[in-house]
């Protein structure tokens, strides 16, 4: 019988958006946030079922912080530019912080963090 492995959810989906910013969604691996993370690679699945699980939980956490800290801007970029077009779910969890903010502001944010990640300085 297995033991129950206790964590702090926060710091685990905290480790997984740094992860994903990092190495971009595609180019991360599990091994990759079961370093990252801490846990074992089946904690993770049972936490999370999937590596499309991990991101979604970790774009939530992002999107529920008041501020717009480089990681969340940067995760929500990550899911742009590589899961949005073809995942329905991550477009409507950007779609809608899009939605809460005016038009302006957005095209800023983003435009500015996707040239500074780019190294062009505006």
């Amino acid at each position: 019988m297995g033991r129950k492995i206790s964590y702090n959810r926060q710091q685990v989906l905290s480790a997984m958006a740094q992860i994903f910013v990092k190495l971009g969604y595609e180019g991360t691996s599990l091994d990759d946030l079961v370093k990252a993370s801490g846990l074992l690679r089946g904690s993770l699945y049972s936490a999370f079922g999937s590596k499309r699980g991990m991101f979604i939980e970790a774009l939530k956490d992002c999107l529920m912080q008041k501020t717009n800290s480089t990681l969340k801007l940067d995760l929500i970029l990550v899911g742009l530019l590589e899961l949005a077009p073809k995942d329905v779910t991550v477009r409507h969890l950007i779609a809608g912080w899009c939605q809460n903010l005016p038009q302006s502001e957005v095209t800023n944010l983003l435009g500015q963090r996707l040239l500074h990640r780019a190294g062009i300085k505006s």
